[in-house]
């Protein structure tokens, strides 16, 4: 699940980011960063969540495998195809 582990490395810099800017535009007020923090780690994990439920998700060992399946395939009609053009080539001659 890396693309997971890259959208959270993505929305982590995004608040950090924030939280940044907020600071620095409130930061003469007493008590409101850790508010201000709270309030945007919320939204980002609520987008998070709403992403990634979006994504029809599949363990990697299941990925992989279906993979190793469809190039056994693609081999398997690759030899059949060649083997009917042999069929048809000998059955013309």
């Amino acid at each position: 699940m890396q693309s997971s582990q890259s959208l959270k490395i993505l929305l982590d810099m995004m608040r950090e980011d924030l939280k940044t800017k907020l600071n620095s535009s409130i930061g003469g007020m007493p008590n409101t960063g850790g508010a201000v923090d709270d309030s945007i780690s919320h939204a980002i994990e609520t987008l998070r969540e709403g992403l990634l439920d979006k994504f029809e998700l599949v363990a990697k060992a299941d990925y992989e495998a279906q993979v190793a399946l469809l190039e056994n395939m693609r081999a398997q009609l690759k030899d059949l195809e060649e083997r009917l053009a042999a069929l048809e080539q000998a059955q013309t001659s």
